[in-house]
């Protein structure tokens, strides 16, 4: 299988976002076949089905990492399965968190996997993995608290007559937004069913306000992010589709 082909989210994304955000990072990715993701994303993920989190997004997790187990059991014993280890055997041992290792483990020794199991045991016994420990959602603002009744109102401070300044968009002033967008857009767009005949413009944008975990993302900031992917020749756009170049 081709690179192209390989789902893959950014392992400084999923390591560091919070619950709300890995839940859209992961959406699609979780419905893909082991063989088609990341083989670092799937050590995320598999990390992160872990941490027995809450709500929907611990369900899906808890879930996608049972039938991952089973498709690793069920690699063909020939090419396949040995691709897999070997990507496996790629990753920094301490990546490798413990449910992985557990659906890697029963795998039965052959002929052409008894020595890249047993590389991969002596590594894991040497190093622990390092658990993912997902970052707090920022606490909302402390409401003023209520005026008692019958207390004097503070003086209202008298309005500047200087010109107001514009707004600067939210995207300049949090660029993980645009990150966020461009990441997104090419995730989709390298998707086999999209990759030779691209997806229509508005059904594209949509979907990416959807999913994303800004609520205030707006089509503009959308295209403005695609427009600069096409100018880095990145994507192209042609009779209102976009693709991956």
């Amino acid at each position: 299988m081709s690179s192209s082909q390989i789902v893959r989210v950014s392992v400084e994304r999923l390591r560091s976002s919070p619950a709300p955000m890995v839940a859209v990072l992961t959406s699609d990715v979780i419905r893909q076949h082991i063989d088609r993701i990341d083989t670092g994303t799937l050590a995320d993920l598999f990390a992160l089905s872990e941490l027995n989190l809450s709500g929907p997004l611990g369900g899906d997790l808890g879930n996608w990492a049972a039938r991952a187990g089973r498709e690793v059991l069920d690699l063909p014993d020939t090419g396949a399965r040995v691709e897999f280890l070997e990507r496996v055997a790629r990753l920094p041992a301490d990546s490798v968190p413990a449910r992985m290792r557990a659906a890697i483990r029963e795998l039965k020794p052959t002929v052409g996997t008894t020595a890249i199991l047993a590389a991969l045991e002596t590594a894991w016994e040497a190093t622990p993995p390092t658990p993912v420990v997902l970052p707090a959602a920022k606490a909302r603002a402390q409401t003023k608290a209520p005026v008692a009744a019958g207390a004097p109102k503070a003086p209202s401070a008298p309005r500047s007559t200087a010109p107001r300044t514009p707004r600067t968009p939210a995207s300049m002033v949090d660029p993980r937004r645009a990150e966020w967008v461009r990441e997104d857009v090419t995730v989709r767009l390298s998707a086999p069913e999209y990759r030779e005949r691209g997806l229509k413009e508005s059904i594209l944008v949509e979907g990416i306000r959807r999913r994303s975990p800004y609520k205030d993302l707006t089509s503009q900031e959308i295209l403005a992010e695609m427009r600069k992917l096409e100018r880095e020749r990145k994507l192209k756009h042609t009779a209102e589709r976009w693709m991956v170049r």
